[in-house]
């Protein structure tokens, strides 16, 4: 056969196969376009939060190279994504600010911080592609642990901070959790406190064109870094992709806890440690969620991340010594053979590098700039992270004292180095408490009242808000017992995001058992961890002694998170303990990976019952989703949004989400709208003619809601007032099987 009739005959063939296979396709579908467009859905939202991922990288990589932080790659990927997240949730606030929230003006900023970006994202990955060329300073050696097991000091920075790879076993795990993690993430909101503020003020100020003030739900007034990264995200494409930052920081986290425990433990016990973060059940579904917690531990980890950088490298300042910050067997200083120990600090300069930097020392100052930058950050996230600043503004002193041995040192250069770390966070912080002061009167609104007052609050609600005497109190057994409580979840306020895994709480004797042994057998950053993660508990312990209202175990994952890179380090060393006749280490790897197994079932289980797919493949719709997952919830919203007029105002009682409601709803942020009334006016008639003179038309009453009231303390409710309302005053519209009735309020 000739050239020309091969051709010909590959032609017709080639004609043929099109024309087969579709006409199969167009006949016998293997997916509708409803199909096609739900999977669109999803990678656009993953798109919409990995763009502006990638933007934040960029712009924190422009922070971290104008401070000159000695940072690895991995570091300067990690750190920076985190700065310039929080750099975007700055950039939200100001444009909601000044009313710029417009989808168009949305992009268009967009795009222009990805110009921005662009020359930092391009050096990052020219770093990733040529190592050996990489432009950005290297990690010295001397942030290297000894007990890593790594080359030499001698060796190339990019080598000392090449990863390990994980086992097996452990990368199937973490593979598994973050596929469950991701197909809950991609789905609709459903988590509580998303639907009541995390994702309800950001949907107001998106309706209002900007940040506006006046809104009866007290936690839009704490900080709202998190609810400015939503703000942004939902401008630009919706509550999916906002959802998604919040795992972004999810993922951040576990690299970070992977970088604390290479870069201050050793390279052998970073996975591990990965896998006990992990193995916390609190962490999946969180991710899930349009919280904040995971954005608060990272911050809050990172601060502490670099102020240990700024207090190993203070200790053995370049060109003195390629000393490790394992305070281990004394280590030799490079080219002179001469020991050092932490206990040995005649070896150290009389005025450390701690206190002063010049041509043969590095400058440690940055450290402690980026630890202020994100403690500020984490101000700027929740009021309870006032706990990072003092506790980290403690250690410098501490550490500045340490290392001086002259009282004039410390008070120059101490006063110097915490100056260096508080300013920076209090400008990052301060937007947020300068916001409140504007809209409120109040910089920590709605706390303090008695100092300085504050909208829509009076006594009442601060008493009613606080709980005060409702905590465990002061019993000494409940208080000992208090991990082990915490660990069951048999008193939390919110069992599916509190499970914090019984793997912590196994390590936890040893992990006590390495803060108080000797100083030479420890890593130098336990010491500062611990103290830390202490510090947290002792808060949180003081909380849910005060009021039941704060057990919240999710309130404590930064303590726990600052824990794993200790327990993961304790692990790997289980192998000192062991016996001729009996492997401990054996044991305790047979019973961790039974938990992990079981942990994974738990999880596979709840994903299982979600029933992610259907939604993401286009089976099922948004509306049937969330009917399915909210149930009467739900479908009340509907049914409000399609019978109710446009103009309607509608308030909650005993009902504080809001979100899906499209509507003026008042929700009912702290479930005290029906008692703080019934104090004010004492009367029903009193409590209808208020309501149709701020404009209400319409109340919805929660009956689980009540009743939850009602079991918890009815002393609080006065039905009689509530039958009168109900009986002359309000007139029934819409019912939602008995578990929500709206009401008209009569003329």
């Amino acid at each position: 056969m000739s050239q020309r009739a091969k051709g010909l005959v590959i032609g017709l063939f080639i004609l043929w196969t099109f024309f087969v296979l579709g006409s199969f396709f167009a006949v016998q579908k293997p997916f509708a376009a409803v199909n096609a467009r739900a999977v669109g859905n999803v990678l656009l939202n993953l798109f919409t939060a990995g763009w502006l991922a990638l933007i934040a990288l960029g712009l924190g990589s422009w922070v971290l190279s104008w401070l000159r932080v000695d940072l690895s790659l991995g570091e300067r990927v990690i750190l920076g994504t985190g700065l310039g997240l929080g750099a975007l949730g700055l950039l939200s606030l100001a444009c909601g600010w000044l009313g710029l929230y417009q989808s168009l003006i949305a992009y268009l900023v967009t795009l222009t911080l990805s110009g921005l970006a662009a020359p930092q994202l391009w050096r990052l990955w020219q770093a990733y592609r040529r190592p050996a060329h990489f432009s950005f300073p290297p990690v010295p050696s001397t942030l290297i642990s000894s007990s890593s097991r790594l080359p030499s000091p001698s060796s190339p920075a990019s080598r000392l901070s090449s990863p390990r790879f994980a086992s097996p076993l452990s990368t199937v795990y973490c593979l598994l959790i973050a596929l469950f993690t991701l197909l809950v993430v991609l789905l609709p909101p459903t988590d509580w406190d998303g639907l009541f503020y995390h994702l309800t003020g950001p949907k107001l100020y998106l309706q209002a064109g900007g940040i506006v003030g006046g809104i009866d739900i007290p936690h839009l007034n704490f900080p709202s870094l998190m609810e400015m990264l939503f703000a942004w995200a939902m401008l630009l494409r919706g509550d999916i992709a906002a959802k998604l930052l919040h795992a972004v920081f999810g993922l951040l986290l576990a690299g970070l806890v992977y970088r604390t425990t290479t870069r201050f433990f050793n390279q052998k016990a970073a996975w591990p440690a990965v896998v006990l973060f992990l193995s916390m059940p609190m962490v999946s579904v969180l991710a899930g969620w349009a919280y904040n917690d995971l954005a608060l531990a990272f911050c809050q980890l990172a601060a502490v991340y670099a102020f240990i950088c700024w207090k190993v490298t203070s200790e053995y300042p370049i060109g003195q010594s390629e000393a490790s910050p394992w305070d281990g067997p004394a280590s030799t200083l490079s080219g002179t053979g001469q020991q050092i120990s932490e206990s040995n600090t005649d070896s150290l300069p009389s005025i450390p590098s701690v206190l002063y930097a010049d041509e043969t020392n590095i400058n440690t100052s940055p450290f402690l700039i980026l630890s202020g930058l994100f403690a500020g950050l984490a101000m700027g996230l929740k009021y309870t992270s006032f706990v990072t600043p003092l506790v980290i503004g403690g250690l410098i002193l501490w550490h500045t004292y340490r290392l001086s041995n002259a009282r004039f040192y410390v008070l120059r250069f101490g006063m110097t180095n915490l100056a260096t770390f508080v300013l920076p966070a209090v400008l990052v912080a301060m937007p947020w408490y300068i916001k409140n002061w504007a809209f409120t009167g109040n910089p920590v609104y709605p706390f303090l009242f008695d100092l300085f007052g504050g909208q829509f609050w009076d006594a009442f609600r601060a008493n009613w808000y606080a709980a005060a005497g409702t905590g465990i109190g002061w019993r000494p057994d409940t208080l000992l017992a208090l991990p082990w409580l915490l660990t069951l979840g048999v008193r939390d306020m919110n069992f599916w995001d509190g499970r914090t895994g019984p793997l912590l709480l196994l390590f936890l004797p040893l992990v006590v058992w390495a803060g108080f042994s000797r100083r030479s057998e420890r890593p130098a950053a336990i010491g500062s961890l611990l103290v830390y993660a202490l510090a947290q508990f002792i808060f949180w312990t003081a909380g849910v002694i005060w009021t039941k209202s704060l057990w919240q175990s999710r309130l404590l994952l930064p303590s726990l998170v600052a824990l794993t890179p200790v327990a993961g380090w304790v692990w790997v060393n289980l192998t000192r303990f062991d016996l001729r006749r009996f492997a401990l280490s054996r044991f305790v790897n047979i019973a961790i990976g039974l938990t992990l197994a079981l942990t994974l079932v738990d999880i596979g289980l709840l994903t299982l019952k979600i029933d992610p797919l259907p939604y993401l493949t286009g089976l099922e719709s948004r509306d049937a989703y969330l009917t399915r997952r909210l149930g009467a919830y739900y479908a009340t919203m509907q049914r409000i949004n399609q019978t109710l007029p446009a103009e309607a105002v509608i308030v909650f009682l005993w009902e504080p989400r809001s979100y899906d409601c499209q509507r003026d709803c008042r929700p009912d942020s702290i479930l005290d709208t029906f008692p703080h009334l019934a104090h004010q006016y004492g009367s029903a008639q009193a409590i209808a003619q208020a309501w149709r003179q701020a404009g209400v038309t319409h109340v919805l009453i929660h009956r689980q809601g009540l009743d939850f009231v009602l079991n918890e303390s009815p002393q609080t409710i006065d039905m009689t007032i509530l039958a009168e309302l109900q009986n002359h005053f309000l007139h029934p519209v819409i019912d939602v099987a008995g578990a929500y009735q709206v009401y008209a309020l009569a003329d």
